[in-house]
């Protein structure tokens, strides 16, 4: 009887963190099968360009859920955000993978990559306005079933749009294709670190 209360307890503790049968969710006809937890949860930098301005430059904007409230990339702008409670992976077949909600009703040019270490980067393209998903299955590097917990987007030219919110305007990021979360290993948080004192440099020559 210990033995299986051990195990049912056990069983209960994985459905608590990360098994646990999630809701799906649609934002704007497109589905999330695992919920809002699909969304990019932490930003790792962000390096507007010149021509974006309050509030606009919280780079919290593009995290979570789609709500209507966005950053803006700025001409030559670039975001990386980070999955901590899932990852990124296929489906295995030509459906959608990754989703990016970009809004406004400028067609802005971004190009959008993904990475497992925040060292070897895998280019899925650039993207231009509204849809903005993305089948990752069948791109070169990408490894079938891996966990890709890392988003990159970087401002395509020419600048199409001005101040306050130049070029594209990211509200969030969601894997439409979700996996469980994945542990950082040591070179992903060498490389969070050297991004972190690489953001704390340009705010300071910015303040």
């Amino acid at each position: 009887m210990r033995g299986m209360s051990f195990l049912f307890a056990l069983g209960a503790a994985f459905l608590i963190s990360g098994g646990a049968s999630a809701t799906p969710t649609t934002y704007s006809g497109v589905t999330f099968p695992n919920g809002d937890i699909s969304f990019a949860d932490a930003v790792i930098s962000f390096s507007p360009g010149p021509d974006v301005a309050a509030p606009h430059l919280d780079s919290s904007q593009a995290l979570g859920a789609p709500d209507g409230n966005h950053l803006s990339l700025g001409d030559g702008g670039s975001l990386i955000v980070q999955f901590t409670d899932n990852s990124l992976t296929t489906s295995g077949d030509a459906t959608a993978d990754l989703h990016i909600f970009e809004v406004g009703s400028a067609v802005e040019i971004f190009n959008v990559s993904i990475s497992q270490d925040l060292i070897t980067w895998i280019d899925l393209g650039d993207l231009s306005g509204q849809p903005t998903s993305i089948d990752i299955d069948g791109v070169a590097g990408v490894v079938a079933f891996a966990q890709y917990s890392y988003v990159r987007l970087i401002d395509v030219g020419p600048n199409q749009t001005g101040s306050p919110f130049g070029e594209a305007d990211i509200d969030a990021i969601g894997a439409i294709s979700s996996a469980p979360a994945v542990a950082m290993n040591a070179p992903g948080a060498i490389a969070v670190f050297a991004l972190g004192l690489a953001g704390m440099v340009w705010r300071r020559r910015t303040a």
